[in-house]
């Protein structure tokens, strides 16, 4: 099942409880109809749950009963007797007698949750959405670019503001940012689907600290074993030169920690020191051997 589909089966959950949501959650469903007339209505789905939520709408609102058929993958909904499309068309500020001009009746979405409703219809038929585990997107297609400018202008309404793009020959409102996608779910009635979504970013967002953090230890720890390995091979130099003996008491005890220690690290090696060194005079006495094998090196010694 895809994450679309959670989501609109979630969307098919709310209750139907206000005259005036339903109607206008009828109305976004029809506005996105695939045939809206005054001549056939017929609304096309793949889903089951939506079809069955259509048909309730329907009747709710307009006291219209169709019984979903089968077509294939797909279940119809279709409206055509007069009286049936004439009883829509009256509910919803349209003349029956003329085709319909794909433009919002704003008297039918005075209230916010009407707005809301009116929306998750739309989405109900004509609405996508990528799951968690893909970058976030979510759009809303139409076929008419007045209907896609005066969608708009309601999700501008509900402080949501979609980019509008065209594919083919429609017109498409969609969210890239994950923000606006997880609000856009929450108030058409889909909180379930949104916490899922929040839920990933989160999980992504902690993951990619992780595997910085990781990368960063791994790097420090790269570089520390570097370190040690050029230390290890200055102080076997001197060894081999003129003798480890040789060194001040301070630099010789370093050189014998560090060699017999080449895993530890500067902090480390200072606590192995009788009496322990701090980080600063570790490193001291490590640049000071380092430059004697350096010195040795430029003498050819």
């Amino acid at each position: 099942m895809s994450f679309s589909t959670e989501v609109k089966n979630e969307l098919c959950r709310v209750s139907m409880q206000r005259a005036c949501c339903t109607r206008a959650e009828a109305y976004g469903a029809l506005l996105h109809a695939t045939v809206f007339s005054h001549r056939e209505i017929r609304l096309s789905t793949e889903n089951a749950v939506v079809a069955r939520r259509l048909q309730a709408l329907l009747q709710r609102a307009f006291f219209v009963v169709c019984e979903p058929q089968r077509q294939g993958r797909k279940y119809q909904i279709v409206v055509d007797q007069p009286t049936q499309i004439g009883r829509i068309f009256d509910a919803l500020g349209y003349d029956r007698k003329s085709h319909v001009t794909y433009h919002l009746n704003r008297n039918e979405l005075e209230e916010e949750c009407c707005l809301a409703s009116f929306l998750r219809g739309a989405f109900l038929m004509a609405g996508t959405v990528a799951g968690p585990e893909k970058k976030s997107h979510l759009e809303l297609k139409s076929g008419h670019q007045s209907l896609a400018g005066e969608e708009t202008s309601l999700l501008l309404d509900l402080g949501l503001s979609p980019k509008l793009a065209r594919r083919g020959g429609a017109c498409l409102l969609y969210f890239k940012d994950s923000a606006s996608v997880e609000d856009f779910l929450t108030r058409i009635g889909a909180p379930h689907a949104a916490m899922a979504l929040m839920e990933a970013k989160v999980e992504k967002n902690l993951r990619n600290t992780i595997n910085r953090q990781v990368n960063c230890e791994t790097a420090n720890m790269n570089k520390t074993a570097a370190a040690a390995y050029e230390q290890i091979d200055n102080i076997l130099l001197i060894k081999e030169k003129t003798g480890l003996h040789k060194l001040p008491k301070n630099l010789f005890e370093m050189a014998e920690v560090r060699l017999n220690y080449p895993e530890l690290t500067i902090k480390e090696l200072g606590e192995k020191m009788d009496p322990p060194v701090g980080k600063s005079g570790v490193y001291h006495r490590l640049k000071k051997l380092n430059q004697m094998a350096e010195e040795l090196r430029d003498r050819g010694e």
